[in-house]
């Protein structure tokens, strides 16, 4: 009688972290990156690499997909038709992403050795649902960190949002937020949006989290490169888009019924701060801000957070339209 053959069966590994990386014409810049990645001192079975293509003309997605022997658990998507931004292809690697944690990373930018294992040790020590990596600007060799959100040396944990001062930075990159907080509240980027939309995911991730470690700046983390032609910028929102951003994350804010009446009062005064600036600028965006958020900004008037332009602008629009 032969015996059958013996059947290993794997367990499935739990994944704590993945990594999504938007990419478009960046065969170099994803190289260097996918080399940082290959060397974190992490667990390469607890983290994912998710690389989602937007249909590069170049030879990325072959650079991307020869890194494949380098870790545990790489996947290379690839969008059918070009999306001309970093929405969808953030969407769908959230999506196919499985690990406890989301991190967004840019394909220009990269991480250094200690990330993961640094921000798992808080993730491990801590109930944070949010763990920010300070973040440095790369340009002529020079790394200046960001210290307009990123001010402490050493590591704070336990904080809630309105006392950080991190809606200086708006942008995702750099954060790594719990995927079970995204799925639930559905939060995605939004597809028809170009400019700030990641502004759009990351304010109602600020509403929603209980609580944020941000870790100290006396060690790098996170290299933000400064972008060329090739990629989208931001320089001039739309006054449109900029109120599009606002009310989306007002609306969103408003719906959350475990947030206090006073906190969402609090948490749309800090984002009026910031967005004050882009929406004043237009001919209709004020209107659209006032006919929809009247009731709220009489109490952002008198709010403890809001900033002396916004006030003024506040009142502005009372007097300009108030029937």
């Amino acid at each position: 009688m032969v015996n059958p053959p013996q059947i290993t069966i794997k367990e499935p590994v739990d994944i704590d972290v993945s990594i999504i990386i938007p990419l478009y014409n960046r065969e170099r810049r994803i190289a260097r990156l996918l080399e940082k990645l290959a060397q974190l001192n992490y667990d390469k079975d607890k983290f994912e690499v998710i690389v989602v293509d937007d249909r590069s003309t170049d030879s990325s997605v072959q650079m991307a997909k020869s890194y494949t022997d380098q870790f545990s658990h790489l996947n290379v998507i690839e969008l059918e038709e070009n999306s001309g931004g970093a929405s969808k292809p953030r969407n769908e690697g959230i999506k196919a992403a499985r690990g406890e944690w989301l991190l967004f990373v840019d394909s220009d930018d990269y991480i250094t050795e200690d990330a993961l294992k640094d921000a798992m040790e808080v993730a491990a020590e801590t109930a944070d649902e949010m763990i920010c990596l300070p973040y440095f600007v790369t340009k002529d060799k020079t790394r200046p960190i960001s210290r307009s959100a990123f001010s402490n040396l050493q590591m704070v944990t336990s904080l809630q949002f309105e006392d950080t001062k991190l809606y200086n930075s708006l942008n995702v990159i750099g954060k790594l937020i719990k995927r079970d907080l995204v799925l639930k509240h559905e939060i995605t980027f939004p597809e028809g949006i170009r400019v700030r939309e990641d502004n759009w995911f990351l304010m109602q991730c600020y509403a929603i989290v209980n609580s944020i470690a941000i870790l100290g700046y006396e060690k790098n983390y996170y290299y933000y490169e400064v972008q060329d032609e090739v990629a989208l910028t931001n320089s001039g929102t739309p006054p449109r888009d900029a109120v599009k951003i606002y009310l989306a994350v007002y609306d969103f804010i408003m719906k959350q019924t475990e947030l206090a009446y006073s906190r969402k009062i609090d948490l749309l005064s800090i984002f009026l701060n910031r967005y004050t600036p882009m929406i004043q600028r237009g001919e209709y965006a004020p209107i659209r801000l006032f006919k929809h958020t009247k009731l709220e900004l009489l109490r952002i008037l008198r709010n403890k957070y809001t900033s002396s332009e916004a006030l003024h602008f506040i009142e502005e629009l009372f007097v300009n339209h108030s029937e």
